[in-house]
């Protein structure tokens, strides 16, 4: 199962289209779109109505849209086991292969638009943990503006502070650290002089998923992040790479 979310800051806004079929078909299947967010402490979710309804696509258009609602396809019958402490894996709809995917559609006020696969899988918001990326790869020093968006989802109804650091790897110390929060989009500012090679950025205690935002003149360019295994080719390579996670980690102790 996966869930789905956006992105709103300042003059940005988001659009997500999810398929209401799978990559393995193009036939319509009997399903719903439901948000799930937090209240007092507990889960609640309801039922996506007021929304554009394609014949093949859900589309969530900024009004719907916040940095801490997510989004979720399920029947009727399977949200009847919805629990307010914890949330489920309804069903296996987006559990595809290939990957099954929905579009992250970010804009800027007066300016244009780029696209990223919008999918938070379900087996991540099961564990703590941390999570290590590069940056200059992915940025742009020559644009306006650079920004980390990092999405977590926690199985708790929880909104807890959690600790991201921008970390220089060559001389080992902490360049600049902020504050996230679980179950919400955080929107970090990037500054230049910290795309280097060697300055990578760390969460503490919580997953998520990193993209870059950046922009220029009202052109944007979004990229994401692979896990650090995905650039190792070798038949140890989770044992090279948690090696690595270990000695990284020992920087933001």
């Amino acid at each position: 199962m996966n869930f789905f979310f956006g992105v709103k800051y300042l003059d940005y806004s988001s659009e997500i289209q999810i398929p209401k079929f799978q990559n393995k078909s193009n036939k319509i299947k009997p399903i719903n779109l439901y948000q799930a967010f937090i209240s007092e402490g507990k889960w609640q979710i309801d039922e996506v109505t007021n929304i554009k309804i394609h014949d093949h696509f859900f589309i969530l258009e900024k009004e719907i849209i916040d940095n801490k609602k997510i989004f979720f396809l399920a029947t009727k019958d399977e949200v009847t086991t919805f629990e307010e402490k914890k949330l489920k894996n309804y069903n296996k709809f987006t559990d595809t292969s290939p990957a099954f995917r929905a579009n992250l559609k970010i804009k800027k006020l007066n300016g244009g638009f780029s696209s990223y696969q919008s999918e938070y899988p379900f087996n991540m918001i099961l564990n703590n943990g941390s999570i290590t990326s590069g940056i200059s790869s992915l940025t742009n020093v020559k644009a306006s503006e650079n920004f980390l968006i990092f999405r977590n989802i926690f199985v708790d109804p929880i909104e807890r502070q959690f600790n991201i650091y921008f970390v220089n790897l060559k001389t080992k110390k902490i360049l600049k650290q902020d504050i996230l929060l679980t179950n919400k989009t955080n929107i970090v500012k990037i500054d230049k002089d910290l795309i280097h090679p060697e300055i990578f950025v760390i969460s503490k205690n919580y997953l998520g998923i990193p993209i870059f935002l950046s922009e220029k003149n009202g052109h944007l360019s979004l990229e994401h992040t692979h896990p650090p295994h995905e650039y190792v080719k070798s038949h140890n390579k989770f044992d090279i790479v948690k090696r690595f996670k270990d000695e990284t980690n020992k920087i933001i102790l």
